[in-house]
């Protein structure tokens, strides 16, 4: 059934796509905007935004033990210090470093307005994927850490009004990037 949906919906987006191509003239191609285009177009806070990774782990909860939650605040720990991760790297699974298309992609997502499957978070948080946004120099400039099965996030705190993706989408995102670990104990 899932196959099903995906290939009407992949036949709808064609369709559209092809019709839009056939509508606008000669004097105006379509142009895809880059990732700096959507940067400048819509004041997104990482204006020295070079590249775009994503790590995969385990469930930071069971091995990173600095992040446990306190009686009175959830996540004490800081998830990156000095433009540098602040946990065991030796943990990460993968590391993919996203192309032009990718990161454009990306950031479209995050500047939604909302998504289109409303997607309630659940109580727990088992986070097993983070998107780092570095600049030029390779430091860490912001992040956001995922949690796709509870439909949870963290994130720096220059990326909190960027939250307009689904979960979903994401997931899908992270596939097309050629991440290969997911939890499928929560799908």
């Amino acid at each position: 059934m899932k196959k099903i949906i995906f290939l009407i919906i992949t036949f709808i987006f064609i369709s559209c796509k092809k019709e839009k191509e056939n509508s606008q003239s000669d004097e105006s191609p379509m142009v895809a905007k880059s990732a700096t285009e959507i940067i400048k177009e819509r004041e997104f806070p990482l204006k020295e935004l070079s590249k775009v990774e994503i790590l995969s782990y385990e469930n930071r909860m069971y091995w990173d033990k600095q992040s446990k939650e306190t009686k009175y605040n959830k996540y004490t720990k800081d998830l990156v210090v000095d433009y540098k991760l602040n946990f065991d790297s030796t943990k990460v699974k993968e590391r993919v470093l996203l192309d032009s298309v990718l990161k454009t992609e990306l950031l479209e997502l995050m500047f939604q307005d909302s998504c289109k499957v409303e997607e309630l978070p659940a109580d727990c948080y088992m986070p097993r994927h983070m998107i780092l946004f570095r600049d030029h120099k390779n430091r860490i400039i912001g992040y956001k850490e995922l949690c796709l099965g509870c439909k949870g996030f963290r994130e720096s705190k220059n990326l909190e009004n960027y939250n307009g993706f689904c979960f979903s989408q994401m997931e899908e995102l992270f596939k097309k990037a050629g991440i290969k670990y997911f939890d499928d104990d929560y799908e």
